[in-house]
Parts: structure tokens; C-alpha cells; sequence
């Protein structure tokens, strides 16, 4: 996983010295914004208990927590989910080092979307499911693992029978996204890629939303192809 923000401090410490909480945390981040019955159900504990690691997860600032309304009225439910993470220093001096580049000896788009596809493959055999034949659901929570790899902010916006809404609220291509809004978004989309082809899936990405273009967060939708 990539550094966190904070990690030596004490807070962090004592939120992630505790198995339970760091798998609430892989939980959120996997799934999403959940309600404390949520977390309950899917890590076996009593609503009270995982209450209680929500809010230490909270005070040491690795998650949020927001409102969302209920279709029918009533009192908003209280989600928790991920905070964003710190991405590493290296991550942004190897953009930076690619934006020099591309200013000053040109650039080709095809052969560097082969790079970026190729290291993704890299990267996902590294997170492979063990099974033979993952599920889809496996590939998700690999592919969420793999990209934690060159991002602290990504989680899992939405998801549905064949694809998976991806949302990033930063970006690790960000030193060239100013300048290279085109060349930023076609990197990430083929590394994503090829992740998933490392897991065996034939899979493309469709831009939802892009910080390389003004937007707030990253969106893409990861789908098989039929």
C-alpha cells in the first residue's frame, strides 16, 4: 500500500497496529463509502465494536465521514470511507522527469501507451488473484491493491455486472497532466489495462471525470469486453 500521510505519527500508529482496523480500512477502500452496519456485516463485528474502530480510524485521519440522503426521507445515513493518501515523492519526481522529456526530444503517444500497458501487466502479476480463474470481484479487489501501488487516493466509486467505477482523487501521472492533459489520461488508462490483463480479463477504461482536466477526481470505468 503507499505511504500514508502521516504514517509515523502516533495516531496512525495505533490505528494500524490493530489487524481488525487495517482490514476495515482495506474494506472501505475496496468497497466504497459504508455505514457503520455495513462494516459490521462484512467484517463479522457487532455495530458497536466496529463503531468504535471507525471512529479511531477517524481521529487518526485515514478516513472521513460524510451524509448521504435516503431515497424515502428520513435521517441521513453517516458513511465512512477512505481519506486520501499521501503519494509517494518518488511517484511525482518520475512524472516530472517524463514532462521534461516530453518538452524537450518530442513524443510519440502509441509506443508510450505500450509502455504504460506493459507496466501494468508487471504490476498486476504482482497482485494476481491465487485462484485459476478469478471472479470479477477478485479482479476489483486486486486491481484496487495493484493501483495502491502508484496512488494513495484510490477506491472503488460504483461497480456493476462487468465493470468497476474507479475514483481517484489523485493523480499519478499529475506532473505531466498540466501541461499533457491527453498524454496523462491515455498513460492511466493503459495502465489499468493492463493490470487487468495480468489478472486475465480483456478489459478497456472509459474517462468519466479528470483532475488533467480541470475536474476535482480521476473517474474511469474499467469494463470487460463482452
Amino acid at each position: 500500500m503507499a505511504q500514508l500521510t502521516g504514517e509515523s505519527d502516533p495516531k496512525v500508529a495505533k490505528a494500524l497496529a490493530t489487524p481488525t482496523r487495517a482490514n476495515i480500512l482495506e474494506l472501505m477502500r475496496v468497497e466504497g463509502p459504508l455505514t457503520t452496519k455495513e462494516v459490521a456485516a462484512r467484517s463479522g463485528l457487532h455495530p458497536n465494536v466496529a463503531r468504535g474502530h471507525l471512529d479511531v480510524l477517524v481521529d487518526a485521519g485515514l478516513a472521513t465521514v460524510r451524509w448521504r440522503r435516503l431515497p424515502g426521507g428520513g435521517r441521513p445515513a453517516k458513511l465512512y470511507e477512505t481519506a486520501p493518501g499521501h503519494v509517494e515523492r518518488g511517484t511525482t519526481l518520475v512524472a516530472d522527469m517524463l514532462a521534461t522529456l516530453i518538452e524537450q526530444t518530442g513524443f510519440s503517444l502509441e509506443p508510450a501507451r505500450k509502455v504504460a500497458f506493459d507496466t501494468g501487466d508487471r504490476l498486476g502479476r504482482r497482485y494476481r488473484p491465487s485462484s485459476e480463474h478469478p471472479t470479477f470481484d477478485e479482479q476489483v479487489l486486486a486491481l484496487v491493491r495493484a493501483l495502491s501501488e502508484v496512488s494513495g487516493a484510490t477506491r472503488i466509486a460504483t461497480r456493476g455486472e462487468g465493470w468497476v467505477e474507479v475514483e481517484d482523487r489523485d493523480c499519478p501521472f499529475r506532473g505531466i497532466a498540466q501541461a499533457h492533459p491527453e498524454v496523462a489520461c491515455s498513460l492511466d488508462k493503459a495502465l489499468k489495462e493492463g493490470i487487468m490483463q495480468a489478472f486475465g480479463a480483456d478489459a478497456y477504461v472509459e474517462q468519466v471525470t479528470s483532475i488533467a482536466w480541470g475536474d476535482d477526481v480521476c473517474r474511469e470505468v474499467v469494463r470487460i469486453r463482452a
